[in-house]
């Protein structure tokens, strides 16, 4: 019996209960880690005096042990997990007050539906100009809406076979926070708006031309109406909104600085009882879609571009868990919010959405159906100046995001397994290593998400790639004086501690949660050296910031927003035979090019795959 068959008849959340809390990793395995990651980027001297520091740290009686016996008593009163339960939405999404768009938000591009009638895509390079929606668009998001909905039915009744690796089960709580849950801005802390899970919520919102509307998900009788029931319902919105008055761009404010938003909010609620009422539809609602009355074409690099942020932010609810956004071409996309989940969780969602191809001819029930219902604002002329105010910051915030795509055709997963002989995931991680050394001539502190779902209620922990290995081995592939041979070695150096710091992660084992944790813990007037030393903060200046998505074989690619402004931020994704690369930097940094970036990591491919077949053969490319 397969392991699919096997999970056939198993509850979603079935595993829950065995699932063992996210553990708390010793003192010395924790500092031997952060340790060895310093030595790539220190002198032998200062290498020694933050040796120093940690074992003052770790020593009988030192503040390491008090900070130490502190977490543990935070584990104790954790009823799920030390890291999730206590500090980790806060720390890492809820206080941060920079803009969502493009900073923290992020974007998975789906392949073209199969089903695209001729002409949309090839007729003016698939430009559609502003002001135009389409019958293929609207049938296309008939169709995801449906599927978003049969998804959520799976979820619900725990048809849903739970996720697991070969050897233990994974959590599945970031599922049920995916559905009605948003984001909303609060002064120096946001908030999710409580969903309970199954998320109550029946209906969707579908914003066009920045006006929004109520789509009813399901009848009467609870039964969710068809893909042409959703074809009539949102042509009668496209009919309204071609005839309407427009309300003021409301949505753009999500786009804008948190504290802002917090206080356009609360004006918004100030001025009239109908705007809570708006706001709540908005924010209890499944999920968005965004119909776009524009397309930019078959540009990849300017599709991902709209997909990320929109036109100046317009037309899209960036708080909101779970988008979908359509261009009049049928070219879509999924964009989140990114506190309640990690991509990885959405990213799976849509590959099972997009499994099935729109039909164009989809049946209408014959049901009746409720009439989409407006939402309306009113607004007054603080709200039409916080508008002004937050497309002028936004916009810069856009015109300095230098986002791009690379889809590479030469070889992926099957050839690095066959002949590079390495995990996947760590040669991509070699493969950016290299394209970084390239364009920069030096390396830097890389982040890799590590994923901790194994423990409950399990999010991430860094994958700390570069280290005296993966050093060894840039340093090594730009050297003429090495053989193929040697630069292979080095290869297999850099990816085995690459893939031995994944699993240790995978297993708990991670040092910058853990050290996080201890940070967090300090009271007034406790410091030490080992927090305090500048190369703590420095380490973890993460200017190559990377995250992998698995094949993504139904993704036209994926992406999110550099963490530092003279850095990269890089998702991939490793299909059999296409590796695709979302890359974003900084026009504003003159140390960053995304397009120089983007053509070394070419470069890269094209190298290591060089001293790969040098050692173990030319690799034939099999038809797919």
């Amino acid at each position: 019996m397969s392991k699919k068959e096997e999970l056939e008849g198993i509850k979603t959340f079935s595993n829950q209960h065995r699932l063992p809390k996210l553990p708390i990793p010793s003192l010395e395995e924790s500092t031997k880690r952060y340790l060895n990651s310093l030595r790539p980027l220190l002198s032998s001297e200062e290498l020694a005096r933050i040796e120093q520091h940690v074992k003052d740290f770790i020593r009988p009686g030192g503040l390491g042990q008090v900070l130490q016996q502190r977490l543990i008593d935070v584990d104790r009163i954790s009823p799920h997990n030390w890291l999730d339960d206590t500090w980790w939405m806060k720390k890492a999404y809820h206080e941060w007050r920079v803009p969502l768009i493009v900073n923290s938000n992020w974007y998975i591009a789906f392949n073209d539906d199969p089903n695209t009638p001729k002409g949309y895509l090839t007729h003016n390079n698939g430009v559609r100009p502003k002001g135009q929606f389409s019958e293929w668009q609207i049938k296309r998001a008939a169709h995801i809406i449906g599927r978003m909905l049969d998804f959520k039915e799976l979820l619900d009744t725990e048809k849903l076979p739970p996720d697991v690796t070969r050897t233990y089960p994974l959590c599945m709580y970031q599922y049920t926070r995916c559905y009605g849950v948003t984001r909303i801005p609060k002064p120096g802390c946001d908030e999710l708006v409580y969903t309970p899970h199954p998320a109550p919520a029946k209906h969707i919102i579908i914003i066009a031309k920045d006006q929004f509307y109520i789509l009813d998900g399901y009848g009467e009788d609870g039964q969710r109406y068809s893909d042409g029931d959703f074809e009539v319902q949102l042509r009668r919105i496209l009919d309204d909104v071609l005839k309407t008055k427009f309300d003021p761009p409301i949505g753009v404010l999500t786009a804008d600085d948190r504290d802002f938003w917090a206080v356009a909010r609360e004006n918004l609620l100030k001025i009239s009882p109908q705007n809570r009422e708006s706001l709540t539809l908005i924010e209890d609602a499944l999920f968005v879609v965004n119909l776009d009355d524009y397309s930019t074409g078959m540009d990849l690099d300017k599709f991902i571009r709209n997909m990320f942020h929109g036109l100046n932010a317009h037309n899209r609810w960036f708080d909101k868990a779970l988008s979908i956004s359509i261009e009049s071409n049928g070219r879509a996309a999924m964009h989140g919010e990114h506190s309640p989940c990690d991509a990885l969780i959405p990213s799976i969602i849509v590959n099972w959405v997009i499994s099935e191809p729109t039909a164009l001819n989809a049946s209408i029930s014959g049901r009746l159906t409720t009439t989409p219902r407006r939402i309306r604002f009113v607004t007054n002329e603080q709200t039409l100046k916080d508008i002004t105010e937050a497309e002028k910051r936004v916009g810069l915030i856009i015109a300095d995001s230098d986002a791009v795509i690379l889809q590479f055709s030469e070889y992926g997963a099957h050839f690095i397994k066959k002949i590079a002989k390495c995990s996947p995931d760590a040669y991509m991680q070699m493969v950016l290593q290299l394209a970084y050394y390239k364009t920069h001539k030096k390396v830097v502190p890389t982040y890799e998400t590590g994923s901790t779902r194994q423990f409950l209620r399990g999010r991430t922990d860094t994958i700390r790639t570069l280290s005296a290995e993966s050093k060894s081995f840039v340093e090594g592939m730009e050297s003429e004086s090495l053989t193929a041979q040697e630069k292979y070695d080095l290869l297999q150096a850099a990816t085995k501690i690459h893939s031995d710091y994944t699993r240790d992660v995978s297993n708990g084992k991670g040092c910058d949660r853990h050290l996080l944790g201890l940070r967090l813990l300090l009271r007034e007037g406790e410091s030490h050296p080992l927090f305090t030393e500048p190369i703590f903060a420095k380490s973890q200046e993460w200017l190559l910031s990377t995250s992998g998505l698995g094949a993504g074989n139904r993704l036209s690619g994926s992406g999110f927003g550099c963490v530092y402004p003279n850095g990269y931020g890089i998702n991939y994704l490793t299909g059999d035979h296409l590796l695709k690369f979302g890359i974003e930097s900084k026009y504003s940094s003159t140390e960053t090019d995304s397009n120089a970036f983007r053509q070394n990591v070419v470069n890269a491919l094209k190298d290591m795959k060089n001293i790969c077949e040098c050692v173990n053969g030319k690799y034939e490319k099999e038809s797919h």
